[in-house]
């Protein structure tokens, strides 16, 4: 293999994995907290006559929001501690903490589908470095022209798009869930998509090259039947 090729397809396998890892364990955080959320739920204290403490009934919801007046009207105010002074303010995020028990029935039908996204979404973050450090391995050895590896890219490809079929899921989800519980002052939910397209471009590129890389073996093999 040509050894500047080589060179660019392990320099892109390394970023590759390098911006998939970070995106990655950017989205643990939230993972976690879910999971704490639903393991603390009810403790129970003590062994004999133990008691039960109330559960906590409020979760984390992730609201994107933009001002009813329109953007940039700044109709927020908070205090800029260097001077002591209150300034205009616009948000476009927010965290929040609600009760979830007040849920419309449909919309905790629709909390169900997580359980079955989950655990394919956690195979696919544990299955997609393995097949990167893979492909790296077979540019290294000179084997990228296999069709082995074009399986692998294209699994690759496929999990990232489930991956933002899910993500896409959980943001819309979230939309849904919190305009069912909360109205605000100043400013209206929306459903935005921000970070989630960073899956499906990975995605749509992997397939693209793997797509590149099966052509190649193609004209690889009837080169080789005409030699």
């Amino acid at each position: 293999m040509n050894t500047r090729l080589k060179i660019i397809c392990i320099l892109f396998g390394i970023v590759y994995f390098y911006f998939v890892g970070m995106a990655i364990i950017d989205s643990i955080p939230d993972f976690m907290a879910g999971f704490k959320e639903g393991y603390n739920k009810v403790k129970t204290f003590g062994e004999e006559g133990s008691t039960i403490e109330e559960p906590d009934q409020t979760e984390t919801v992730f609201l994107n929001i933009k001002p009813i007046s329109g953007f940039f009207s700044f109709p927020s105010s908070i205090i800029n501690l260097k001077s002591g002074n209150p300034v205009r303010a616009e948000f476009s995020s927010l965290i929040t903490k609600v009760d979830k028990t007040q849920l419309p029935l449909k919309v905790k039908i629709g909390s169900i589908v997580f359980i079955f996204l989950a655990f394919p979404t956690l195979f696919a973050i544990v299955f997609i470095p393995i097949q990167i450090y893979r492909v790296i391995r077979s540019i290294v050895k000179n084997e990228i022209f296999k069709l082995r590896n074009v399986a692998r890219i294209r699994w690759i490809g496929y999990c990232l798009l489930f991956i933002f079929v899910g993500e896409a899921y959980s943001n819309f989800f979230n939309t849904v869930e919190a305009k069912a519980l909360i109205r605000l002052e100043d400013y209206q939910i929306i459903f935005k998509m921000g970070s989630e397209y960073y899956w499906l471009l990975f995605a749509l590129v992997t397939l693209l090259f793997a797509e590149i890389l099966k052509i190649s073996h193609t004209m690889k093999e009837e080169q080789d039947l005409t030699i």
